[in-house]
């Protein structure tokens, strides 16, 4: 009823200011000169206006009015000029009654239409300019005291501490999760803020602008990890091991053979301190168990006092579970064993005054084993070397940690960390998932709605309906309005109206709606933006589409079917099945030979 409404409205104001112009241009204005037998006639304008007047009145029975516009005919028939005067009277009498028709449904639209409700508490939304309207002021005020960010949504700057209090985007596939996240790295980038991109898709990689640094072990254009340079200490040999040994069922193998990963990584760092690679590293986990537990004994006796003795069943089945991992070290091995991109060390990045150039982690379906691991030992590293207080604080320092559909690694504990820890060293995480449950089934509840409550400003776009709508529409809240009830009573012949005012609690964002307003329209992708106050804002974002800049994936040589080439050369020439090994290809049988076979011998029965 509210857009009929304006819809009328627009209408009957529209064809009132066309009918008044027509009557001004053809009865007010000076008409031309009509040419009569030969003649030139000019109207007067007062003439037609007389006329014109006794014609409306006539058509309401005014006195005298009859004879007025009789007269009137006669004239305009006399001089010829009838059939040109009668078709602008009529003319101008359609538009007035289209003129009142529209005007008598706005008057019904108005009459029956139901007042909106009254919000008496809770959050509201905003939509449309009154919604920007309302961000802009509260991220003004907010950036006169800690001063102005990257924009979002575009065209209006965030806070610094609003930067630093990260960012949940939630929605489902096709939603603009990823539209929101480019605004905010390309945001980020004309700052020249360090970030670091986990790229689950491939687009990243591919259309970013300007240079970047890649790390994917399944790429042949990615950086070394320069993992000597950030695995200095034995804890962080442990935050690494724990990244490379999941947990099991029995924890006791698992933490047993992490100990035992740990020795490796000490031998190393104790041997070549900042100078051994993930193939020295390999090198040393692929040694006889005997030699494990003189490593062990040697630098890192908590692990030689869990194996014990290398015969018993303890220290085999640790063995065993340490032996069965280590193949993604092969494959790190492998991968970074050399290469033409250089090489990245998380702690000298974090340390460098500036790296405009993005840090993309290209995660791969193909090897979820693999990239869980690197990913994850990265992450742990970055928290580790954050969280440090050797880390200064700072207000002016900006890291973004842009972690798209991060639910489909495992659990990365360190996360809480940085969310927490992070803030005041000027680290900005903005994690993006389809929904509330995926982070739920990887974090739990508890730490899922502590980490709801710790981020400061929420984007929520297209969800499909299910468990996470209902829980977004949960998290978005309620709001209490007041409605006017309306009541016609008739007694004794009398009516009466009555209206009563009457309260309910309603959500702010139902379900539905959040599927139904909210998603791709036309040129913009339109989003729910949370935490600027208590009240919802429906924003459209535009979409901006960046050219390719290179291409999304370069297979590693390692990731090709063939083995690499010093392989091949070891490996033994192929040997025919059907001969035994070392011996020649038996002759074919003649004709000759089946004679000689079938020849009855001396002494047979029948020669």
């Amino acid at each position: 009823m509210p857009r009929a409404k304006h819809i009328l409205g627009a209408l009957t104001f529209a064809f009132a200011g066309l009918t008044w112009l027509y009557h001004w241009q053809a009865f007010e204005r000076s008409p031309p000169v009509y040419m009569v037998d030969g003649q030139p006639y000019y109207l007067h304008p007062g003439s037609l206006a007389t006329c014109t007047k006794a014609g409306a009145f006539s058509l309401l029975w005014a006195p005298g009015a009859g004879e007025a516009h009789q007269s009137c005919e006669d004239w305009f028939r006399e001089i010829g000029v009838w059939d040109d005067v009668i078709q602008r009277w009529q003319m101008l009498a359609g538009g007035s009654a289209l003129t009142l028709i529209l005007a008598a449904g706005l008057v019904l639209a108005v009459w029956f239409e139901r007042p909106p409700p009254k919000i008496v508490r809770g959050p509201q939304r905003f939509t449309g300019r009154k919604a920007r309207s309302a961000i802009g002021k509260i991220s003004r005020k907010e950036a006169r005291q800690t001063g102005g960010g990257i924009a979002f949504p575009p065209g209006i700057a965030m806070s610094r501490d609003r930067e630093s209090r990260h960012m949940l985007i939630t929605g489902a596939v096709g939603s603009g999760k990823t539209q929101t996240i480019q605004h905010l790295i390309l945001e980020a980038m004309q700052f020249g803020d360090k970030m670091l991109v986990l790229d689950t898709k491939g687009d990243m990689t591919e259309r970013l602008p300007g240079e970047i640094t890649l790390i994917a072990p399944q790429d042949a254009r990615s950086a070394i990890w320069d993992i000597a340079a950030d695995c200095t200490t034995k804890q962080d040999a442990r935050e690494l091991a724990a990244r490379f040994i999941p947990k099991s069922s029995d924890p006791m193998w698992a933490e047993g053979a992490r100990e035992l990963l740990v020795a490796c990584i000490v031998s190393l760092q104790i041997e070549r301190p900042g100078n051994w690679t993930w193939s020295d590293l390999h090198a040393r986990a692929i040694l006889a168990p005997a030699e494990l537990i003189v490593l062990a004994n040697t630098c890192h006796p908590a692990a030689a006092q869990i194996l014990g003795d290398a015969a018993n069943r303890t220290a085999m089945s640790i063995l065993t579970t340490f032996k069965a991992h280590i193949h993604v070290l092969e494959a790190m091995a492998d991968a970074w064993s050399a290469g033409a991109s250089g090489t990245f060390s998380i702690a000298s990045w974090l340390r460098a005054a500036s790296a405009p150039a993005p840090v993309i982690l290209q995660r791969d379906g193909r090897y979820p084993q693999l990239t869980n691991a690197w990913i994850g030992g990265l992450v742990s590293l970055l928290s580790a070397h954050v969280c440090s207080p050797a880390f200064r604080e700072s207000s002016t320092r900006r890291i973004w940690l842009f972690l798209d559909e991060f639910p489909q690694l495992e659990a990365m504990d360190d996360l809480a960390s940085l969310l927490d820890l992070g803030r005041s060293k000027g680290v900005c995480v903005v994690l993006a998932a389809q929904d509330t449950s995926q982070i739920r089934i990887n974090y739990g509840r508890d730490r899922t709605s502590a980490w709801l409550s710790m981020i400061g400003t929420h984007v929520i776009g297209r969800m499909n309906p299910g468990e996470g709508a209902d829980d977004m529409s949960r998290a978005i809240g309620l709001q209490e309005i007041e409605r006017v009830s309306r009541t016609e009573n008739v007694s004794g012949g009398t009516r009466s109206v009555s209206r009563t005012p009457q309260r309910s609690v309603r959500p702010v964002v139902t379900p539905s709606e959040l599927s139904s307003r909210l998603g791709r329209k036309g040129n913009k992708v339109r989003i729910l933006v949370m935490g600027f106050g208590e009240d919802v804002f429906e924003v459209d974002l535009p979409i901006v589409s960046l050219p390719k800049q290179r291409e999304a994936n370069v297979p590693a040589p390692w990731t090709q079917a063939s083995p690499p080439a010093p392989l091949r050369q070891k490996l033994p020439s192929p040997i025919d099945p059907k001969s035994p090994a070392g011996t020649s290809k038996p002759r074919l049988l003649t004709p000759d030979d089946l004679v000689r076979i079938r020849k009855p011998k001396p002494g047979d029965p029948g020669a």
